[in-house]
């Protein structure tokens, strides 16, 4: 059940605790290979620990191979949403997730720059359930730990969000692509918004690591913004009902497309989009996998496949999309209501459905310039 929202993108760009260390305004740029922290050490113990890195050992939930290292201090920070001990049961049960059980929650807390800083390269590794995480900033500080998730904890996120269980992406290959970053403020106030699926017949533990890298200021040459075009508020699907719904929206100031991806639930079975520019629709994305949607690069690096509907393999166009304010992306989510309840806009993967495109993008009249192109759709 895990899926994508990425190459930041997706949710967002851009996570504290746990894992982190403390680091000031960093002039490293994003490392092709990351530079931890201190080597590994710890417990050979039989039971649960934690190794030097704050890496679980023997938790005795599957995915401790996932846990990320953070970032050397200088190099960047982490963001950790899960237990700070592994050995202790009461801080580890607020984690845990019982078979069946499906949760979305927030967990708040601060980032660990203590100056105004840019961050570039990321890494995302979540444990097995995952279904999403978002990563966002808010305007005013709140009392670390978990809290009510608020409208601007469930949209894009400054600091990013996923679908996917690992992502890497450490380093831009496309050279109109170098010097992106997102500007980060000192002891920003994040918000993990945290959505995981239990399928298994066994608990297992709600956990992600999110490390960010750091760019030097005088090396960045245009801010990420977030493609999230909603579509599917007012849903009201009944039993039975097979329909195609289509939706579109045009920026406000011309952007450069940097990747795409969908976001739908179980009963959505296609979700297409389109660049419409003078009433000619042009494809440039198509996925089928709900739970693990194909997330697409478009530059001139990345050679994406064309999409085939007969052996619902995804695909997309190749090359660099520049969406004008007088042109639209416009999509489109088939939806096979297959169950015995009405399906409306919510977290819930099997009984709510969303019809949602995100991304990311860069502003194309003036990168250095912040612009988010979302809208939302009934």
């Amino acid at each position: 059940m895990k899926t994508r929202w990425a190459h930041v993108a997706v949710l967002g760009f851009l996570g504290a605790a746990g894992c982190s260390s403390t680091a000031s305004s960093a002039s490293a740029t994003s490392p092709s290979a990351p530079d931890r922290g201190p080597g590994r050490s710890g417990p050979d113990a039989s039971g649960p620990g934690m190794l030097s890195d704050g890496c679980p050992t023997n938790s005795g939930f599957p995915g401790d191979d996932l846990c990320l290292a953070p970032p050397a201090p200088d190099k960047g920070f982490q963001l950790h949403y899960g237990p700070s001990d592994y050995a202790d049961p009461a801080n580890v049960a607020p984690y845990v997730l019982a078979p069946n059980d499906e949760t979305v929650d927030c967990d708040y807390m601060k980032t660990p720059n203590s100056k105004d800083t840019y961050v570039s390269g990321y890494e995302f590794y979540m444990r097995q359930g995952s279904h999403h995480v978002i990563a966002n900033v808010n305007p005013t500080a709140q009392a670390d730990g978990f809290g009510t998730c608020q409208t601007n904890d469930m949209t894009p996120g400054l600091l990013g969000g996923s679908q996917t269980p690992k992502v890497d992406e450490l380093e831009d290959p496309a050279p109109e692509n170098q010097g992106l970053a997102v500007h980060l403020p000192a002891n920003s106030q994040a918000v993990i918004n945290f959505h995981v699926i239990n399928t298994a017949v066994t608990p297992i533990l709600r956990e992600a690591w999110l490390n960010y890298f750091y760019i030097d200021a005088s090396q960045v040459k245009g801010i990420r913004g977030n493609v999230f075009l909603t579509g599917g508020l007012g849903f009201s699907i009944t039993p039975g009902t097979s329909q195609t719904y289509t939706y579109s929206c045009s920026p406000d100031r011309p952007v450069r497309v940097l990747s795409l991806a969908a976001h739908m639930h179980a009963h959505a079975t296609r979700l297409s989009a389109w660049k419409v520019s003078a009433n000619q629709p042009s494809l440039v994305y198509e996925a089928f996998d709900w739970a693990e949607p194909a997330s697409l690069h478009y530059d001139s690096v990345h050679t994406n496949a064309p999409p085939n509907r007969a052996t619902r393999t995804a695909g997309g166009s190749s090359g660099p999309i520049l969406v004008e304010p007088g042109d639209t992306l416009q999509w489109e989510c088939a939806v096979d209501n297959t169950s015995d309840e009405v399906l409306t806009f919510r977290n819930e993967v099997y009984t709510g459905e969303m019809c949602i495109l995100t991304g990311v993008e860069v502003p194309a009249d003036d990168p250095m310039q912040p612009y988010d192109f979302t809208c939302s759709r009934d």
